[in-house]
């Protein structure tokens, strides 16, 4: 991050002063003007002092009113027992396989003295955390798509690394009398709504038909009127209100002059 000096020309000496026009970007010094540099994709130009926010891709677009963050596909795997050689689990393409003792063949599960243990060995081998070789078959490699976790013994929470609709197509199918998954694929997984105010570019942003990492202010006190919002933010209330919430570090004031 980068500290703005305070003398820099266009920021007030003060809050209120009737030799300001409505033009000027800067209400006072407190907070002080702090910037931050992110992604910008291709083929993508905008205004300086354009109220901007990540897009889904995690690069800088116009922020909007109205957004949500999105949410990760779940799903979950009971263990009634400790299942039985080669029952199988499947999450989107991988297949896990349950054995008395794994090999180095990927995907292989140790069956485990109670129903915890095996999901335990199972939650592992998702993560690619300890017991490869004993647990789960030393070849073994973390899932692409999701992460694992216990959410009560002998039960596995599956959670897709990725927020959104996609991953409600992660197919989940199991073999064996003692496990079963609470539904086919995964489910909840929703798209990320709109655009969530985090900064403000310093500058316009020009199309330069690649990828680029530009600076954005995450802190100072601005005023609404020199800057340019998303037609969302259409009433004083929206723009005044736009980065409350905001994550940190961002610390934004939007206020009229007086």
């Amino acid at each position: 991050m980068t500290s703005i000096p305070f003398a820099q020309p266009g920021m007030a000496a003060r809050d209120v002063s009737d030799t300001f026009t409505s033009a000027e970007i800067f209400n006072s010094a407190i907070p002080h003007p702090v910037t931050e540099d992110f992604p910008v994709a291709a083929d993508v130009a905008l205004p300086a002092f354009s109220v901007v926010g990540l897009a889904a891709a995690d690069t800088l677009a116009m922020a909007t009113f109205v957004h949500a963050p999105g949410s990760k596909a779940t799903g979950r795997l009971v263990f009634s027992g400790v299942g039985a050689v080669d029952d199988t689990i499947t999450i989107g393409a991988t297949v896990y396989t349950l054995k008395a003792a794994p090999t180095t063949v990927a995907g292989q599960i140790k069956i485990g003295a109670t129903a915890a243990e095996t999901a335990s060995n199972l939650i592992a081998a998702i993560n690619g955390g300890a017991g490869a070789g004993t647990a789960y078959g030393s070849l073994t490699t973390p899932h692409p798509d999701v992460s694992a976790q216990s959410d009560a013994a002998g039960i596995v929470g599956i959670v897709a690394k990725t927020a959104g609709a996609p991953g409600n197509a992660i197919a989940t199918t199991e073999t064996g009398a003692a496990i079963a998954f609470s539904n086919t694929t995964l489910v909840g997984g929703a798209d990320k709504l709109g655009v969530a105010p985090l900064g403000i570019t310093t500058a316009p942003v020009v199309d330069t038909d690649v990828a680029q990492r530009v600076a954005i202010y995450r802190a100072g006190n601005f005023n609404p009127d020199a800057l340019n919002w998303d037609a969302s933010f259409n009433t004083d209330d929206k723009r005044e209100a736009a980065f409350r919430g905001a994550p940190a570090p961002t610390n934004i004031l939007v206020r009229k002059r007086l």
